[in-house]
């Protein structure tokens, strides 16, 4: 048993064994049975209806991938729910699937608080407030664009844009994000989005877009909203492929070779850009459903080649953030240890590889 095991259970925090069995994207029976107790019993460890053992928060230590000390009080704790965050659509996740994201926030909240201690991160200019509806969402995105002085044509890094106006962007661990696109919240004014693995680079930067939308146009998040999808789908548009650039480009008939192009230079998908031409009357209806079709024949919509201009953004303000802590007296390891994590999840966390060599044995067959 770990040594801290007993100390802890007399400082145990019942929302920190919440947060770490969200952070697992486990249920309350699913870690009743990896520790040997029934639900019930970690219902009221999680309600402070009762207090685990030392042993017992040993084996959720475990069961968790956590130090045992994660479940200490005494660190400042955000809680999230649904409520408060842009989420596309409650019926492709699980409840447990959003809460596993939205547990992944509450971590990365609690790291900036850690790093506004040290450093000073960009501070947060959109250019325009939080919520503001000034017209259609397509007024706001061109507002944006002039608020941000984006000259005429693409937003080639469109990632680092939106870091330096102090937006933190991060992804989320790749076992987490099978069906979540990207979400979105306002924590406290600082805007985050997180996004997955899901989708190639051009998708992810549409979705990139869309949460943006998100938080200039709908401070009081309605996750699933149909009507805040569509806004933040014309949000985007307009800001990745302005309709006055574009309206006299788009080739007419449909030239799926022409769109190709086009769409590469604006970094993306050709579905994106058609949808956009039929949004800008130059495509009927009947044209869109023949073009989609040639793209699922092709395999377009799920695979379509990436060109080299835009190879895919990673977010990098978090990284640079820590390293720079770390020069000044915040290395990583210490860093973890502040946050009770594991040095692999902080670096997950703020997308930093593991540059640690890997070693591999060889058997005496010659095979691994």
């Amino acid at each position: 048993m770990h040594p801290d095991a007993f100390a802890v259970a007399q400082a145990f925090a019942p929302a920190r064994l919440t947060m770490a069995r969200e952070l697992a994207g486990l249920r309350k029976r699913d870690l009743a049975e990896s520790i040997g107790r029934t639900a019930a019993a970690v219902s009221q460890y999680e309600l402070g209806q009762s207090r685990p053992s030392g042993e017992t928060l040993a084996r959720c230590a475990a069961a968790l991938d956590v130090p045992v000390t994660f479940f200490t009080i005494g660190r400042p704790q955000l809680r999230l729910d649904t409520a408060h965050a842009h989420f596309r659509s409650l019926r492709t996740t699980t409840s447990s699937q959003r809460q596993q994201a939205l547990a992944h926030v509450e971590l990365l909240w609690e790291l900036i608080d850690q790093l506004d201690h040290i450093i000073e991160l960009p501070p947060v200019d959109l250019g325009l407030p939080l919520g503001m509806r000034p017209g259609d969402p397509a007024a706001t995105a061109g507002m944006m664009r002039k608020a941000w002085h984006v000259p005429t044509g693409p937003i080639v890094h469109l990632v680092r844009t939106l870091e330096t106006r102090g937006i933190v962007l991060t992804r989320l661990p790749a076992v987490d994000s099978e069906t979540i696109d990207a979400f979105s919240a306002a924590l406290h004014g600082r805007p985050m989005i997180v996004l997955s693995h899901k989708g190639n680079p051009m998708r992810q930067r549409f979705s990139v877009a869309h949460e943006l939308g998100h938080l200039m146009l709908h401070p009081d998040p309605a996750p699933g909203s149909g009507v805040h999808e569509r806004e933040a789908n014309t949000f985007a548009a307009e800001f990745l492929m302005p309709a006055d650039e574009l309206r006299d480009r788009l080739p007419t008939p449909v030239d799926i070779p022409a769109l190709k192009e086009i769409a590469d230079g604006y970094g993306v998908s050709v579905a994106a850009l058609a949808y956009r031409g039929k949004d800008l009357g130059k495509y009927s209806e009947s044209t869109l459903r023949r073009t989609m079709a040639a793209l699922n024949r092709l395999g377009w919509r799920t695979e379509e080649p990436v060109g080299s201009k835009y190879p895919g953004e990673r977010p990098e303000l978090l990284a640079k953030a820590t390293e720079l802590a770390a020069a000044h007296g915040l290395p990583l390891p210490l860093l973890a240890d502040r946050l009770r994590v594991g040095l692999p999840r902080l670096r997950e966390l703020v997308g930093q590889p593991d540059a640690r060599p890997r070693l591999r044995l060889i058997r005496g067959d010659g095979q691994p």
